[in-house]
């Protein structure tokens, strides 16, 4: 009887910390939501460009897997 009781509480207790995580978005504020900066996909592919303009800009590779010309040219 007790491991049910303990079962229910755990499964309780898991319910309201997901409830936690739920918020209301005000239909003026989720305009921020879709900025280019909040989307996680872009992540990778914006740190590969940025790696790329920072080799270029010091005119060697910094170990990110780009070549770098020092010109900005590549």
């Amino acid at each position: 009887m007790d491991a049910r009781r303990a079962a229910r509480a755990l499964a309780g207790l898991g319910l309201y910390l997901a409830g936690l995580g739920c918020a209301h978005v005000p239909p003026y504020q989720r305009e921020h939501l879709t900025r280019r900066g909040m989307n996680a996909e872009l992540e990778a592919s914006e740190s590969a460009f940025r790696a790329h303009v920072h080799d270029a800009r010091e005119g060697a590779t910094g170990g990110h897997g780009s070549t770098g010309g020092g010109c900005g040219c590549n």
